[in-house]
């Protein structure tokens, strides 16, 4: 495999290489039994919004301490009733290993709005069978939308903000005013009033105040794009 190859579902970069070794895995399984697995992960994760947690790592019934190598909305998932999908096809440690290589590709697929033909085509090029491919792309496809609710019923958000009040300072706090010059004086305060935590001071310099204005900018951009 190229490793310079860069994936859709992946946010446009490599994929991991604990879920390259996962693929040779899932095949061992057959096509019926990755769809069944699929069919529930879906489930699972489309039923997840009214208790999503923030980004982190998919969580075991089991295990409290289970974790996934995926930033993705958390999920209660029971490995008792993946084990007997797979019954004796694999061993209950690959079960659990299968597991979270689907649900990290369902969830990235749901992350980066990848649709099921992109979905499809570069899981074949990862090395999964074409008909293992297929199958899971039918459990995604069937309920996209509902996992894409879930994702974002499950993003951080923004502590709302109801005021924002602005003042130009002279002096600041960034370092020692004795060693500082006299063009590096000049800062600006902010006076945030927001809906959680009520009223929020803050000052910068006018070099870091300058850096932030251009990044907020560069944010709104993106965000003009993809609307």
């Amino acid at each position: 495999r190229n490793r310079a190859m860069k994936f859709k579902i992946f946010g446009d970069r490599d994929a991991p290489d604990w879920f390259l070794a996962e693929i040779f895995t899932v095949s061992k399984l057959s096509s019926v039994r990755v769809r069944l697995l699929c069919s529930h992960l879906v489930a699972v994760r489309a039923s997840a919004a009214s208790n999503a947690q923030p980004f982190g790592t998919l969580k075991s019934t089991d295990d409290d301490d289970a974790t996934a190598p995926a930033e993705t909305p958390r999920v209660q998932v029971d490995y008792s009733k993946f084990r007997k999908v797979v019954d004796d096809a694999i061993t209950p440690e690959d079960a659990e290993a299968v597991v979270a290589a689907l649900e990290y590709a369902i969830a990235n697929a749901t992350r980066f709005d990848v649709d099921e033909t992109t979905l499809g085509r570069e899981l074949e090029q990862l090395g999964l069978p074409k008909e293992h491919a297929e199958a899971m792309c039918k459990s995604y496809g069937k309920d996209r939308n509902g996992l894409r609710r879930a994702a974002l019923g499950a993003t951080v958000r923004v502590n709302g903000l109801r005021d924002l009040g602005w003042g130009v300072t002279f002096g600041s706090s960034d370092g020692d005013d004795e060693n500082r010059a006299p063009g590096d004086s000049l800062g600006v305060r902010l006076t945030l009033d927001t809906v959680d935590d009520g009223r929020l001071d803050m000052e910068m310099s006018e070099e870091k105040f300058r850096v932030l204005l251009s990044e907020l900018k560069a944010v709104r951009a993106l965000m003009d794009d993809d609307t």
